[in-house]
């Protein structure tokens, strides 16, 4: 669960234990047993598990990641890409779109429940757009107003998902919206793992541990200008997230997870450190911490 945007919908209760607190499926379990996930409780099915145990793109990021050095891949064994099942995808969109200039952990898990909470049909996973976009637009910081003016637009685009290079055109082209949050959005709403979301985190991996040095993160005219999706661009090469997908193709995303985890827990001993970060922001109780 932890570092993908699905978090925003579950809440820590223990190792290997979350449960759901909005969307389709609300009040379930995800246990962790072994090497497996499971689902106790509403909404469960095969469908679900298959995107948040990061099933979806194992193979593909697998291969990736094979093909290709990566320094300290050692440390990282084990972890995927938790993705949105397909009922919970716009809600994890709006995490993204949250997540614009602020802490995680602290904010966004916070405006999550205030906006969605009650407004979405737990057996559907229907969302009352009207409500939940008067909702983040009474909130007083500059996120959920964005949210509040992107939220219709965003579920028009996200109804088509079968193209992934369509839908990123689709996502630059909202007002507000860069490659980082693109990317983001593709990525952990499981449509597609070729893509590298340009925060801090990835460049400053990409420079210290990949020696990718000078490579700034694309901007929204140049990802335009380039027809929008990494793989096909003739201006890859020349950009952060060009160059990762160009080098490491449909584990980009992974790569960019893992440049996540090294910035926020270090190397060798981040898994020492995760029970007491989770314990300590992703509870009900919430928390205050850097994040995505």
């Amino acid at each position: 669960m932890y570092p993908s945007f699905v978090s925003s919908l579950y809440s820590y209760a223990e190792p290997g234990r979350w449960i759901k607190i909005l969307g389709y499926g609300r009040g379930h379990v995800l246990v962790k047993r072994g090497p497996l996930l499971c689902c106790e409780g509403p909404g469960c099915g095969t469908e679900m598990l298959h995107y948040l145990s990061g099933r979806w793109c194992l193979d593909v990021c697998r291969r990736g990641l094979l093909s290709r050095a990566l320094p300290l891949r050692e440390y990282y064994l084990g972890l995927v890409v938790a993705a949105a099942p397909p009922r919970d995808r716009l809600l994890v969109a709006a995490a993204v779109v949250l997540s614009w200039r602020t802490r995680y952990a602290s904010n966004v898990r916070r405006w999550m429940r205030i906006v969605f909470d009650g407004v979405v049909d737990e057996e559907t996973g229907e969302i009352d757009l009207e409500k939940a976009v008067e909702r983040a637009a009474r909130l007083p910081s500059p996120q959920p107003r964005r949210l509040a003016r992107l939220l219709p637009a965003l579920a028009k685009a996200l109804e088509d998902l079968d193209d992934p290079v369509a839908l990123r055109r689709k996502l630059l082209e909202l007002s507000g919206v860069g490659p980082k949050t693109a990317d983001a959005i593709l990525l952990f709403t499981g449509v597609s793992s070729a893509v590298a979301p340009g925060d801090v985190h990835l460049q400053r991996f990409a420079a210290r541990v990949l020696g990718l040095e000078r490579l700034r993160p694309a901007s929204k005219d140049m990802c335009l200008r380039g027809g929008a999706w990494c793989p096909e661009c003739p201006l890859r090469g020349g950009c952060l997230q060009g160059r990762i997908v160009e080098t490491y193709g449909g584990a980009a995303g992974l790569v960019q997870t893992i440049a996540y985890v090294y910035g926020s827990l270090g190397g060798k001993s981040w898994r020492e450190k995760l029970p007491r970060v989770l314990e300590q922001f992703y509870t009900s109780s919430g928390g205050t911490s850097p994040g995505r």
